[in-house]
């Protein structure tokens, strides 16, 4: 399986991180060289390599004690290493624990384990202690050397980042009915969160793991949905200020505004317990269509009016609903109610069976070289180790890219070691790998096996001189271990009807998310009615096969189902009815091109990576910024008829020779189905996202 070339816009090109972790192993080398010492830079250089390793899944957040707690693993590996130098069995045994430890606890990692290998296996360069006191060198070098404030790190925390995008949000909301507010004022402000929320997806797309990650996604998830309903409301405000003037004052516009940039300020500013409400423009609405008159001009003012406070209660529950990972992320220092209680740990435990894994699989792969004696046998449990993943999905795939990428870098290794080449030479080669490996990891673990391969090849060499066997080794001993590592994830306490269980639920996503494709072709005109209500029957079926299996485990001895299952199907309860009512508004009307399709499509893009998530035993990540876009542009949609039925209504009423507005119900009828398609869509969307979150949150691994 070949990875895509990177792109240089992709964010997660960390060509800063790459030249970075390249000096951490070219200054050491550099300065052994000079000094008349090579191997001892080579030493520094290793212990450097060891450290900068574990900063790959978060280049730009990783910090110092962190990093230094990668230096403390280093140097109980290396002094584990140096001990049990020739005691095969014990060896066996202490590295299989670190292992298992390693897949426990997670940050300790594969670190320790690791560094055990490559000591106890290599012929040591210098003195036990020298050596053991350069590697720690070289890790303090590294862990300092990363985590300088470079401009690539993005230092500021991602909180703050948030915070400062909430604060242009306020400042949005508040030109939002202001008629100070000029269209350039306007286009600024707009470019400027625009900035802002792109900025948070760059850093997400660079940060692998967020500080904090869920609370952080949550609220960047509901950031971006405000900024979307903030443009539609600009549309929304303008046709009312436009044709209905008095009617903004006499509901209280500004008020509502005003509620808004307040609640966005103390979003992440203060994070108080309870967010500051947010005005109910909706009642002030219903109490306005009471004392009215209940002409059509009134009713559309009033479907007007009723569009902003959609937009409004979008804006609310975005910030209701994610108001305790708010709280959450501002809390200083660590959050204690998250560790006063640690979850216990259990057979059943998804982390403990992942340790278990990696402890067996690497006891197993150093039986293997106690008995066999493959040349280079660390290169056997390092591929194990450094394989296997909590699901049988994500190690699959980590075994065709490592083996893909250690062949490739094996390969060059091999012919550049063959070559012969002097200390120079290698110090340029060795940095030059250094540099891609750094830099292309977090695009692809692909790019990372195979400049890593030859990086770490070439600096043995470096320490002491090697042949080409190794590199030929290093590709046979990866695939055996990618071997191994594929045996312990899909034999080792497979969950049997539980796997089932999350095919079926898979299965029920994609045909509802097949009816949604079906719908938005029916939108555009391409489909008709009889084939998207094929596919609700289709759906239900589906949907009717998770309930009987739920039936099934219930009967099992000790069988027992996610309960989130039953949640799920309840949703999609609810997701079938919304669809029902788009068929009966759309069938005999198609939209044609608009927002409307382009919502379905994202809906059902949405619902097929959620079944993509339950299938993988992954989380959702929860991205909706389309469907939120796609709302918004369906709602200043709806403005722009009720502006086109207001001018409709004021001609036929004033201008001379004109007909009355009831010879015309045209324009007044598109602005109803409209607006029940607009309502349609945004209950759609909501029940989608809780159908998401309830299939895969019932068989998402946590992370180990």
């Amino acid at each position: 399986m070949l990875a895509r070339a990177p792109r240089l816009e992709d964010p997660r090109l960390a060509l800063g991180f790459g030249l970075t972790g390249a000096a951490c192993l070219g200054i050491p080398l550099l300065t052994g060289l000079l000094t008349g010492h090579p191997a001892g830079g080579a030493t520094v250089g290793l212990g450097a390599w060891l450290v900068a390793g574990r900063a790959i899944a978060n280049p730009a957040g990783v910090r110092t004690p962190y990093m230094l707690g990668v230096v403390l693993s280093v140097g109980v590996g290396t002094s584990l290493g140096v001990l049990l130098a020739g005691s095969s069995w014990l060896m066996v045994a202490v590295a299989s624990a670190l292992a298992g430890l390693g897949g426990l606890v997670r940050p300790i990692g594969v670190t320790p384990a690791l560094t055990l290998l490559l000591t106890a296996a290599n012929p040591l360069p210098l003195d036990p202690a020298p050596h053991t006191g350069l590697q720690l060198l070289g890790g303090v070098l590294a862990a300092v050397l990363l985590t300088l404030p470079w401009r690539w790190r993005r230092t500021r925390p991602i909180a703050t980042m948030l915070g400062e995008t909430a604060d242009t949000l306020a400042g949005l909301a508040e030109a939002v009915a202001d008629p100070a507010v000029g269209q350039d004022e306007w286009d600024e402000r707009r470019r400027t969160a625009s900035d802002a929320i792109a900025e948070i997806r760059t850093a997400r797309a660079r940060r692998l793991r967020w500080e904090r990650s869920r609370a952080a996604e949550d609220v960047a998830f509901a950031l971006r949905r405000v900024f979307h309903e903030i443009i539609a409301l600009r549309g929304l405000c303008d046709t009312l200020a436009r044709r209905a003037p008095g009617a903004a004052g006499e509901v209280g516009l500004s008020d509502l505004v005003a509620s808004l940039s307040a609640s966005l300020r103390a979003y992440l500013a203060e994070c108080p317990p309870e967010q500051m409400p947010v005005v109910d423009f909706g009642d002030r609405v219903d109490r306005l269509r009471e004392r009215g008159a209940g002409g059509e001009r009134e009713m559309v003012v009033l479907v007007l009016l009723r569009q902003i406070a959609h937009s409004a209660g979008r804006i609310r529950a975005a910030l209701d609903g994610s108001a305790e990972a708010a709280r959450r992320l501002c809390a200083p220092g660590l959050d204690l109610a998250t560790l006063a209680v640690p979850p216990p740990l259990a057979f059943d435990d998804p982390r403990v069976r992942h340790a278990l894994r990696v402890l067996l699989g690497t006891a197993f792969a150093s039986i293997v070289i106690v008995l066999f004696k493959p040349a280079f046998p660390h290169w056997l449990v390092i591929a194990v180790l450094v394989t296997i993943q909590p699901t049988y999905g994500e190690t699959r795939a980590r075994v065709w890219w490592r083996v893909g990428g250690s062949t490739a870098g094996g390969l060059v290794s091999a012919a550049i070691l063959h070559a012969a080449p002097g200390h120079w030479p290698l110090v340029a080669l060795i940095g030059v790998s250094a540099a891609l490996a750094f830099g292309l990891a977090p695009t692809h673990h692909a790019y990372w096996a195979t400049f890593m391969t030859m990086c770490v090849l070439l600096l043995l060499d470096f320490q002491v001189p090697q042949t080409e066997k190794i590199a030929e080794s290093r590709v046979v001993l990866t695939v055996v271990g990618g071997v191994i590592a594929i045996a312990c994830t899909r034999l080792l306490w497979p969950r049997g009807e539980t796997d089932r269980l999350a095919e079926r639920v898979g299965r029920m996503l994609d045909s509802h998310a097949a009816v949604a494709r079906t719908l938005a072709q029916l939108a555009r005109g391409r489909a008709g009615a009889e084939r998207a209500d094929e596919r609700i029957r289709k759906a239900a079926v589906d949907a009717e096969m998770v309930a009987a299996a739920l039936d099934y485990i219930a009967k099992e001895p000790g069988g027992a189902a996610p309960g989130a299952v039953d949640e799920a199907l309840e949703a999609a309860q609810r997701v079938r009815d919304d669809l029902l009512t788009l068929i009966s508004v759309l069938r005999d009307e198609p939209t044609g091109a608009g927002p409307v399709p382009d919502v379905l499509d994202a809906v059902a893009g949405h619902l097929r990576a959620a079944a993509e998530a339950v299938r993988g035993r992954e989380a959702y990540e929860e991205s909706a910024a389309d469907v939120g876009r796609g709302l918004a542009d369906d709602a200043a949609r709806v403005g722009a008829q009720a502006e086109r039925r207001l001018t409709e209504l004021e001609t036929g009423a004033t201008g001379p020779g004109s007909r009355t507005p009831a010879s015309e119900p045209g324009s007044g009828r598109a602005l109803l189905r409209t607006a029940a398609v607009d309502q349609a869509l945004r209950s759609l969307d909501a029940d989608a996202v809780r159908l998401c979150a309830a299939s895969a949150g019932a068989f998402a691994t946590p992370p180990s």
